[in-house]
């Protein structure tokens, strides 16, 4: 696979509990920027302000006990997305986070917007782009089929798979089987297990979590489990 420039944390579960730390800490550990995390809860915002204000709150009270300073971006639709003000919450810091909800409500909102540029920016410039489940799904290659579909291109040969062991979930269960064929060749396919992540160093992923990463490309399939390494 030829290397994507910038830096990535995706998650398939989990966000903002303990576990995800010390992949947090990694991500970030050489990315540009002043150290902090901006935290949107663009994919749960047609959920409700309680849901939304859970997520949000949840982001600031994790970032707090790891010591890396936080900020809310309050984007909860299109509206809000396409606001040059929102902008400015997120230039400067080093990483960005998405958590979860809808990806498909997510890659809508934010597409073609200023803050979606002010992604693009920080990724171009060494800055970490993080999401989970949701957040994660965005990343991948764009124009892809159902279930793949919201990926924005970040990772314009990889598709992102998500809660890729939660086998009680009659769809999960069938995506294991069928969702990658339907993808083309030349793209690879990742899935991420619930409370499992994988982040990018200058060669190669690396999982953390406690669940495992599988990784398809044409008939070649491996699965990888925590500390172990794959290339990018």
């Amino acid at each position: 696979m030829t290397p994507v420039p910038g830096r990535f944390l995706l998650l398939g579960s989990g966000e903002f509990e303990p576990w995800s730390g010390e992949a947090e800490r990694f991500a970030l550990d050489g990315a540009s920027g002043d150290g902090s995390v901006a935290v949107l809860a663009t994919a749960s915002g047609r959920e409700g302000d309680a849901v939304y204000a859970r997520w949000t709150g949840m982001g600031l009270a994790h970032y707090e006990s790891l010591g890396i300073a936080a900020r809310v971006v309050p984007v909860r639709n299109r509206v809000d997305a396409l606001d040059p003000a929102m902008t400015g919450l997120i230039d400067g810091v080093s990483m960005v986070f998405f958590s979860g909800g809808s990806p498909k409500y997510l890659a809508e909102t934010l597409s073609g917007t200023p803050v979606w540029d002010a992604v693009l920016r920080l990724i171009d410039r060494g800055g970490v782009f993080a999401g989970c489940s949701a957040g994660a799904m965005i990343a991948g290659a764009g124009g892809m089929r159902f279930p793949f579909a919201s990926g924005r291109g970040l990772l314009p040969a990889t598709a992102v798979g998500v809660h890729w062991d939660a086998l009680s979930a009659w769809w999960i269960r069938w995506l294991r089987d069928l969702a990658p064929r339907w993808l083309p060749p030349s793209v690879r396919f990742i899935g991420i297990a619930e409370n499992t992540a994988i982040a990018s160093d200058a060669d190669a992923w690396r999982v953390f979590g406690t669940g495992e990463v599988d990784v398809r490309l044409g008939r070649d399939r491996r699965a990888f489990d925590q500390g172990e390494r794959f290339p990018r």
